[in-house]
């Protein structure tokens, strides 16, 4: 017979374990619930040596021990009452998992220096415009030998553009990670890339 104050009910999964599904969410734990999710969401920190920002679906399965339809649930319910605050939940993927982080919906100056931002506009427009591997060899030839940039601030930026989560490099080819396709969309990418083709 079950309690009338049990806190979890236990069901059936479809590999017939049981499972723990959280309760009804009151009000009152939903308020602290949100809270804690700005708190989380809004962090940034070092992750193998690179930015991230916000959280894995993972560590939020794990903080609050819903399940995962429940989570998304919660963060779908957070998303519209964010937008009130000119926020926004953001969703990416990072090493084949689901992030989520909370930034303005308004315009915020980017940390990036004009240095960083003509490395990672260059590599832009490489990957907007070919569909060739972009190799180190492309963008130094680009802004090197054109002496628009020294080799030592081209390497610089490169490497504080990884540490950052803007671009990442598998055996010498280079590709977007994460943070530049979350700050930089299809239509911002495409116009870069048309600035690019003009240089």
């Amino acid at each position: 017979m079950e309690e009338e104050n049990q806190e979890f009910t236990e069901i059936l999964d479809d590999e017939h374990e049981f499972v723990q599904l959280p309760a009804a969410i009151t009000d009152e734990e939903k308020s602290e619930l949100f809270k804690e999710l700005t708190t989380i969401l809004s962090r940034r920190w070092t992750k193998e040596k690179i930015f991230v920002f916000g959280s894995s679906e993972i560590d939020l399965l794990l903080a609050t021990r819903f399940d995962i339809d429940t989570l998304r649930e919660v963060i779908e319910e957070y998303k519209r009452f964010v937008e009130i605050l000119g926020l926004e939940v953001v969703e990416y993927t990072l090493d084949g998992e689901t992030w989520y982080s909370l930034k303005s919906a308004f315009y915020a100056p980017s940390e990036l220096q004009k240095s960083e931002f003509i490395v990672l506009g260059t590599i832009i427009g490489f990957l907007e415009n070919q569909s060739a591997p972009l190799l180190t060899k492309h963008i130094q030839e680009k802004l090197i030998n054109t002496n628009k940039m020294k080799a030592y601030q081209v390497d610089l930026c490169l490497r504080k553009l990884i540490q950052q989560g803007y671009i990442k490099k598998l055996r010498n080819i280079w590709s977007y990670n994460y943070r530049t396709l979350v700050e930089f969309g299809t239509e911002e990418r495409r116009k870069i890339s048309e600035e690019f083709r003009k240089i």
